[in-house]
């Protein structure tokens, strides 16, 4: 891979449709000379969980946010090369279908949040999508067992501590069912007992064939990886 080392696999020589995969890509934001890295290659199968690692600056949380179709979509940046969600730019899905294929958890729960309820925050995204209602209140109250969360359902997001705000965050975004969970340093933030309980629901994820792709520079967090990219 150019633009970093990688523990990895080789390609496989039969075709497949992986959940992510870069070709020759880069971004460079609008004023910049350079580009945020250089030209990465890169695939993510189906069920596999990435560490993205690198220092501050290196471009993780950027290549993130195209691999959600923020960039370009929403924020502006120069494309070089490709990036593919399930065989596809993320640019071509609908935001309905872009819902369903891929979920970003970001490192700040706060801009995440802002309905009055616990459950209504997990509902919302659902109820955008129409979902019938038999489905939604068993996908909401699925997302908030494994959240830990089912007994907090009628309370304000305001009130639960950091950590259960993030883990609320989590699923809200669970219940969308996305085939892809991007993770932006979703548990720096967060006390040691409250990382503890949200690596405990990643885990069940990772057992459960969940695609995840995760920022993080912790050492003992990222071990719990198939492999890792270093940008």
């Amino acid at each position: 891979m150019q633009g970093g080392r990688q523990e990895c696999r080789p390609y496989r020589l039969c075709y497949m449709e992986y959940a992510l995969e870069a070709k020759g890509f880069s971004l460079t934001y609008p004023g910049l000379e350079k580009p945020v890295f250089r030209p990465l290659d890169f695939a993510v199968e189906p069920g596999e969980t990435l560490a993205l690692r690198g220092e501050s600056g290196a471009g993780k949380s950027s290549l993130l946010l195209c691999a959600c179709g923020l960039i370009p979509n929403s924020i502006e940046a120069q494309i070089t090369g490709e990036i593919l969600l399930f065989g596809r730019p993320p640019g071509e899905f609908t935001r309905a279908d872009q819902a369903q294929y891929v979920g970003m958890v970001f490192q700040n729960p706060e801009t995440q949040l802002f309905c009055g309820t616990v459950e209504l925050e997990v509902a919302f995204g659902l109820e955008n999508l129409c979902v019938r209602q038999d489905e939604m209140h068993a996908r909401v109250r699925e997302a908030l067992e494994m959240a830990g969360l089912r007994a907090r359902r009628g309370d304000s997001p305001s009130v639960l501590s950091g950590g259960q705000k993030q883990l609320l965050t989590l699923a809200a975004v669970l219940a969308l069912r996305p085939k892809l969970l991007l993770l932006d340093e979703a548990l720096s933030q967060l006390d040691g007992q409250a990382a503890a309980r949200m690596m405990e629901v990643l885990r069940q994820l990772k057992r459960n064939g969940q695609t995840m792709v995760f920022v993080d520079h912790d050492d003992e967090r990222c071990a719990f990886a198939d492999r890792e990219i270093w940008l």
